[in-house]
């Protein structure tokens, strides 16, 4: 609670406002046709993909952002698993999340994670996702929320902060170069521990590993839009090692890049 009152009459206060509030939105549910209020208003957000699945992981329900960051239909989708849709180790990560979820009845909030898209190239994305019950309180399902974040635009960054902001595009316009998170550090202005911050803050992760998501997702569109080697697409992004660009890129996608082109490319024929 951000308001201190040592009587707490400020928290019973908002407490029963909350309340009074919530059983008028429960009067108001009840009478209402089912689905009226997210499905509606999660169809008009296209950057917000929505879904249901069933305790099984199958899909019982998707929006059109869902279903276009696909290329297919919402209808498609219906019936279809993350093993179906998304390379097998990712997909072992999205279930395995289902999975903690429906064990433990408690809800995942704000993760940052990789979604690929089957045209080339990848998406990162800030997902949320709950545990569906039944009026005996037993685990039916899940279902998520996950909004695109894009550097372009301002975001990832949740609020303006002007320096990160044009530090992100900088990296992003300069990724051939050996960019340092000290370099980092110069242009915004800022000690090293400092940017630490802001980038947790704001980005939720490290100055280090977004520098390196940063070239993971260029190689990802490389490899796919290009025909340039694996060993070319590294130099381009300033690795210096076959090698070390195959380690940072299998820690992010959870492949190799040569296994990222051919699932990909095997996909379009």
């Amino acid at each position: 609670m951000s308001v201190y009152d040592p009587s707490h009459r400020f928290f019973v206060l908002n407490r029963q406002i909350y309340m009074s509030s919530f059983s008028r939105f429960q009067d108001l549910s009840a009478k209402l046709r089912p689905g009226q209020i997210a499905m509606g208003l999660f169809e008009a957000l296209p950057d917000i993909m929505f879904w249901v699945k069933d305790e099984s992981g199958v899909i019982i329900f998707a929006n059109r952002a869902y279903a276009q960051l696909l290329n297919r239909t919402p209808e498609d989708l219906v019936g279809e698993t993350d093993e179906t849709l998304f390379p097998p180790t990712m997909a072992n990560f999205f279930r395995s999340d289902d999975e903690t979820i429906i064990k433990t009845s408690k809800p995942l909030q704000n993760k940052l994670e990789i979604v690929t898209r089957p045209g080339g190239g990848i998406e990162w994305r800030m997902t949320s996702k709950i545990p569906l019950f039944d009026g005996n309180d037993k685990v039916l399902g899940t279902a998520g929320v996950s909004r695109r974040l894009e550097h372009g635009e301002g975001p990832p960054l949740p609020t303006p902060q002007r320096a990160i902001s044009d530090l992100i595009d900088r990296v992003h316009e300069n990724l051939g170069e050996d960019i340092t998170v000290r370099d980092l550090s110069r242009q915004a202005g800022m000690s090293v521990s400092s940017l630490e911050r802001s980038f947790r803050k704001f980005l939720g992760t490290t100055p280090k590993k977004y520098l390196v998501r940063a070239r993971i997702a260029a190689a990802c569109d490389k490899l796919l839009s290009t025909t340039l080697s694996v060993g070319q697409i590294a130099s381009s992004l300033s690795y210096h090692e076959h090698a070390s660009f195959t380690r940072a890129f299998s820690s992010v996608m959870h492949m190799s890049p040569k296994d990222y082109r051919n699932f990909y490319q095997s996909a379009e024929h």
